[in-house]
């Protein structure tokens, strides 16, 4: 069985680390790079060409394996056809045929989207492509150092002495479509949180300690129906929190059982989870 693939699409405009450097980090066997030149043969032109070409350049001598793909034919700074293309990229790679073929980047492989380098419209359709598709992810990278000194800030983004930045005019906003993502179901995000409460603390987390400790918390929400009397209430409760509560949380890839460790521990997502939603 060969080894997992990993697939790196990035947009390239003046950059060149933010792309190279997490590309060679992550060890990419193909990468999908976005660029566009609107007119080739002006100065402008010539300059997004160069950095194009530098980054591949760097990419080809960290990583001489790797395949470049490059996609030139629309706008970077249109977020719709970014969105389209990204998301078509994923699906073109998800439908290649399996192969055991050394070197062969088949339709498994981990496909990584770099938010951080590129337009805005890149950034804002690659974590939105990458919530919209299973099995892909977006990153971030922080700069680390920059090319410019302080000593130089004030000559290169000042105008008569006022703080003004990169861009001097701007065109006329566009607004970026709404899409349907869900938010997670509130209840279930506040009882994992709960879960991890009692974890942090030491306490027990068997079904019974949880289902009090959700009482107590005014996150218990089975109710028994009226005049059943087949199966004992404490084993229907047991029951309902196997399946609404723990099997939601390991579906979700929130809580995980590591094949050395005896009890269920949140995951890095799930931690990301309890710390971002519902946390008033």
């Amino acid at each position: 069985m060969s080894q997992r693939k990993c697939v790196v699409l990035s947009c390239v405009s003046f950059e060149t680390s933010m792309i190279v450097e997490p590309t060679v980090s992550y060890g990419a066997d193909e990468v999908h790079l976005f660029h566009y030149v609107r007119e080739p043969d002006n100065e402008t032109g010539r300059i997004y060409t160069e950095f194009y070409e530098e980054v591949c350049s760097q990419i080809r001598y960290k990583l001489p394996q790797v395949n470049i793909v490059e996609h030139a034919e629309d706008p970077v700074y249109d977020f719709q056809l970014m969105l389209r293309d990204l998301l078509q990229t994923v699906a073109d790679i998800r439908s290649r045929p399996e192969s055991d073929e050394d070197g062969y980047v088949g339709p498994d492989s981990d496909i990584l989207i770099n938010s951080s380098a590129g337009t805005s419209e890149f950034s804002a359709a690659a974590i939105i492509a990458s919530m919209m598709s299973p099995g892909v992810n977006s990153f971030t990278v922080g700069t680390r150092e920059y090319t410019i000194r302080t000593e130089d800030i004030r000559n290169i983004y000042y105008r008569s002495g006022k703080p003004l930045g990169l861009t001097e005019h701007t065109y006329a906003p566009k607004t970026i479509p709404n899409f349907d993502i869900m938010m997670p179901e509130e209840n279930s995000v506040r009882a994992l949180r709960s879960f991890h409460k009692r974890s942090l603390e030491g306490k027990g987390l068997s079904a019974s300690c949880m289902i009090q400790q959700l009482k107590d918390d005014g996150l218990w929400n089975y109710r028994a129906a009226p005049n059943e009397k087949k199966t004992d209430p404490k084993q229907k409760e047991t029951m309902y929190y196997q399946r609404h509560y723990l099997d939601r949380w390991v579906a979700n890839g929130w809580i995980e059982k590591p094949s050395n460790y005896g009890k269920y521990r949140l995951t890095d997502t799930g931690i990301i989870v309890i710390k971002t939603f519902f946390t008033s």
